[in-house]
């Protein structure tokens, strides 16, 4: 990681190379939390509290980087967005892209059947469940596949299908919860 005379890292936006991680998909997240604690004992505010003001804030939005990029490479659909914007995805217009009808109608049926009247049985909620993890799984699966093979098209496509399976599986979750 190229340094800083002062100590610090000169660019913390890339998150792989501040973690000093190679550019993959899949990551080992106990290797992520062990790297993390180590950066943020290095760099913590606190440790230049009586550096100058110069010091003070490099360190203030190192550590603000370092909560940023744990943050981002430990969540698989946030990894995924950051890795089409490092190569230059404009995630904005991949968002604007028109979705797959069928894939957008299976989540309407998968919400509808969890709010139906009478659908409050445990095993149509447990089927709802395991089907929106298993979207889930193979449109991460579609992206790491793509991705390694620089397949930006089909990378994006699948970020957003991540996108939308990420909040159908918290719906799920939170609705398939007994009251």
């Amino acid at each position: 990681m190229p340094v800083a005379a002062e100590g610090f890292p000169t660019v913390a936006r890339d998150y792989f190379e501040l973690f000093q991680l190679p550019v993959e998909f899949d990551l080992d997240l106990d290797d992520l939390a062990g790297r993390f604690r180590v950066l943020q004992r290095k760099f913590h505010p606190d440790r230049f509290a009586s550096q100058g003001i110069g010091e003070r804030r490099a360190a203030a939005q190192l550590s603000a980087d370092i909560n940023s990029g744990y943050r981002v490479l430990c969540d698989p659909v946030a990894r995924a967005g950051f890795m089409l914007e490092r190569v230059g995805c404009d995630l904005k217009a991949l968002e604007r892209e028109p979705v797959d009808g069928g894939f957008l109608m299976r989540q309407i049926e998968l919400r509808e059947a969890l709010r139906a009247p009478g659908s409050s049985a445990a095993e149509p909620r447990a089927q709802a469940v395991a089907e929106a993890k298993a979207l889930m799984e193979a449109a991460l699966a579609g992206f790491r596949a793509a991705i390694g093979e620089d397949d930006l098209t089909a990378a994006g496509g699948f970020y957003v299908q991540l996108l939308y399976l990420k909040k159908l599986n918290t719906e799920v979750a939170v609705t398939s919860e007994p009251v």
